[in-house]
């Protein structure tokens, strides 16, 4: 595979990861919004504007949504990038070829040692 490949899927994937990122961003300030870090009692890490708010239960809910977004939504990019990757750069009959040259490459040379150290023994 090229380099310019390998830059633009890791290009790709960096891009995903930051798009990914801000949403979940977005999602959890919204969450916090709401005032959702008064049930697990953080109140003075909450502005004093939203110490008021009604829906604490949900911006907790929120939050953590989008906890769960950033979570699966980033390993999603990694695996999709990661797919994309190999489906483009690798070709399944020369992978197997070079494996059986490498096996057949340290078979023959075991089967040297195990002839050498037979014949040192007589």
């Amino acid at each position: 595979m090229r380099n310019s490949n390998a830059i633009k899927q890791m290009g790709i994937y960096i891009g995903l990861w930051f798009i990914i990122t801000a949403i979940s961003t977005a999602i959890v300030i919204a969450g916090v919004g709401m005032g959702g870090l008064i049930p697990i009692g953080l109140q003075r890490y909450t502005p004093a504007i939203i110490n008021y708010r009604i829906f604490p239960g949900a911006g907790l809910f929120i939050i953590i949504l989008g906890l769960i977004v950033w979570f699966i939504g980033t390993k999603f990019a990694f695996m999709w990038s990661i797919e994309k990757y190999s489906e483009s750069s690798w070709d399944i009959e020369v992978l197997k070829n070079d494996v059986m040259y490498v096996m057949e490459d340290k078979l023959s040379e075991m089967r040297q040692d195990l002839i050498e150290v037979g014949s040192k023994k007589e």
